[in-house]
């Protein structure tokens, strides 16, 4: 635990020497949004968005692992500046890996934390979907049709 403290205020140390911050507003998410941007020596940049309706969030970031040090992104709730998760949950993912991370959320301000170090000029790009979740009366729906084609087949079967 003591080596995550110190990664993560080394990481804060380099973000307050350099001037690598930047901050993103996508405003309402709409089903996609993708942003990213090229920075070279320490990175702490923000995606904020907003979620009218409770969503599925589906997120990724894409970057050469060569080219950045102790990188990763973190999902905050906006209003009460709190990691989703809390914990150790809360690290969303890892730059250079191609694995995309799910979470569902209610409606309100979210922010993605991009942070890590960067050697040379180099790239990243972070993508994030949202599909609606669907509510308790379509899942009632979904049972109750099924319940009926699965009447019918029966009864067709019977009087074959």
């Amino acid at each position: 635990m003591k080596l995550k403290n110190l990664a993560a205020a080394s990481v804060v140390a380099l973000t307050a020497l350099s001037s690598q911050a930047a901050s993103f507003n996508w405003g309402a998410h709409d089903a996609f949004e993708v942003g990213g941007n090229t920075v070279s020596g320490a990175v702490f940049d923000t995606f904020s968005f907003s979620l009218g309706a409770g969503s599925m969030l589906t997120s990724s970031v894409i970057a050469n692992p060569g080219s950045f040090l102790g990188a990763a992104y973190t999902l905050y709730s906006a209003g009460a500046d709190h990691m989703i998760g809390g914990g150790d949950d809360s690290l969303v993912g890892a730059w250079g890996f191609n694995t995309a991370n799910t979470v569902t959320l209610g409606s309100g301000s979210y922010y993605y934390s991009v942070l890590g170090g960067a050697t040379g000029s180099s790239t990243y790009a972070i993508s994030s979907v949202a599909a609606a979740v669907p509510e308790p009366e379509t899942y009632a729906l979904l049972g109750a049709g099924l319940g009926v084609v699965g009447f019918l087949a029966s009864r067709r079967r019977r009087e074959s």
